[in-house]
């Protein structure tokens, strides 16, 4: 039997990580052979149950599809370090020169 790729409910709606109420593995002596997933789809509201063989169980099956997408490209996901000294001091001066009209107008008008 091949793997799935996602973990759907019977409406087909694709179940997230989110979606979860319970989720467990069924042991044989010291291994597992399957994994339980107990869930309420975010679509249809139906409480569901599943049970996914341990050999093709994969984490990932429960992804955000939002996340999945920026992961390939789709979406901003620059990873952008540690702040470095110049930034910090960049920091440290633009709040030491801000003034109580800037505070102000950052109450006033929301970014």
């Amino acid at each position: 039997m091949s793997a799935p790729s996602k973990v759907t409910c019977a409406c087909g709606h694709h179940i997230q990580g989110r979606d979860l109420l319970r989720r467990g593995c069924f042991m044989s002596r010291w291994q597992p052979i399957w994994v339980y997933l107990k869930y309420r789809c975010s679509r249809c509201r139906m409480v569901g149950e599943k049970l996914i063989d341990y050999q093709d169980w994969d984490e990932h099956m429960l992804a955000d599809e939002g996340v999945l997408s920026e992961a390939e490209g789709g979406g901003r996901s620059t990873v952008l370090g540690a702040i470095g000294d110049d930034e910090l001091r960049e920091f440290s001066t633009r709040i030491r020169d801000l003034r109580r009209s800037d505070l102000d107008a950052l109450t006033r008008d929301p970014p």
